[in-house]
């Protein structure tokens, strides 16, 4: 298997070389490295990269861009997410991020926690506690033909730091491409995080991503992400359009999400009027927040469909959902 190991990129952009090529079906192993900026042992290593940073442990370290081989402006890519190997995690309390951010805290506010792996399926935290293990990937995104992505921010057609717990084992994620070879990013895997991440920061982790990608032709111009697969929430499969708050607004997050998913609804729905579309979406649609509030990046939200309502709206039953939807959005 091809490994891409992390080279800390902290910016997204079209003027960054590839560190990588891969072709499509190939499955690739894609090392990243967790939001504090580099691998620690210890809790003063942790402490360490929490208060100082220098160049190369610049928060949110990215892996890409990654050339992903024949694709072309006006492709989207399908990355199917296999497996995610968490490594080292920890957590710790925010000065920016979050519904209740900290005030000049020092060391004592932030409380800052090292975890483990319990089991298979569970995870260490403190006072004794363990939670259950649900590895997601916090940032993924394609290049911008036009436009510059700090780490730790989004756009709404190329992605970024979206921070939903529905990016997880298993799915596929649709991602428009704006320049030629893609240049996927990936990053700030945690290991585990609730919906809305409301205190900022989650069980952030170095990991080892195993993935591979397909290039697909939208028969119209996709404007907003797309996640297949089941919802770790209700365990159920969806669908789910992926919406982005300009100006760090959570309602614009909300508008984008629902916005995307009247498109989408349109396509599984040709016969049906975009104001019924709206009134439809209303009623089989669930609203889900990624990063729920920061002072210094944007916030996200997901419309989920799931599996069950797309097939009562359009009359279909769907063996291999992801498939089937692909069939019809794609050429």
């Amino acid at each position: 298997m091809f490994n891409i190991e992390c080279n800390y990129q902290t910016n997204i952009n079209k003027e960054n070389e590839f560190v990588a090529s891969i072709k499509e079906k190939e499955k690739t192993c894609i090392e990243t490295v967790n939001a504090y900026g580099d691998k620690f042992k210890d809790l003063n290593e942790l402490m360490t990269l929490i208060y100082y940073k220098n160049e190369k442990t610049h928060h949110h370290p990215l892996t890409g861009p990654i050339n992903i081989e024949n694709a072309k402006p006006g492709d989207v890519l399908k990355v199917h997410i296999y497996k995610i190997e968490i490594e080292e995690m920890a957590q710790s309390l925010s000065k920016t991020a979050g519904i209740d951010p900290l005030e000049n805290p020092d060391i004592a506010d932030r409380i800052p926690i090292i975890s483990g792996k319990a089991s298979k399926n569970e995870i260490y935290y403190s006072n004794g506690i363990k939670l259950e293990y649900k590895p997601m990937i916090g940032m993924i995104a394609t290049t911008p033909k036009d436009d510059n992505i700090k780490t730790g921010h989004a756009k709404p057609k190329n992605g970024g730091n979206l921070d939903i717990p529905f990016i997880t084992e298993g799915v596929d994620i649709y991602i428009p491409v704006e320049i030629e070879g893609a240049g996927l990013y990936l990053g700030d895997v945690h290991g585990l995080q609730g919906y809305g991440e409301l205190s900022g920061i989650a069980m952030e982790a170095s990991s080892k991503v195993i993935l591979d990608v397909e290039i697909l032709k939208p028969r119209k111009s996709l404007e907003n992400i797309l996640v297949v697969g089941k919802e770790p929430f209700s365990e159920k499969e969806c669908l789910g359009i992926v919406g982005i708050g300009e100006k760090m607004k959570l309602e614009n997050s909300v508008y984008d999400a629902f916005k995307g998913g009247t498109h989408i609804l349109q396509e599984l729905i040709p016969t049906m009027s975009k104001n019924m579309i709206k009134s439809l979406l209303t009623l089989i649609g669930n609203t889900f927040n990624g990063q729920a509030f920061s002072k210094t990046s944007e916030s996200t939200s997901v419309v989920v469909i799931s599996k069950e309502n797309v097939e009562r709206v359009t009359n279909n039953s769907y063996k291999e959902f992801s498939k089937e939807l692909r069939e019809i959005i794609f050429e």
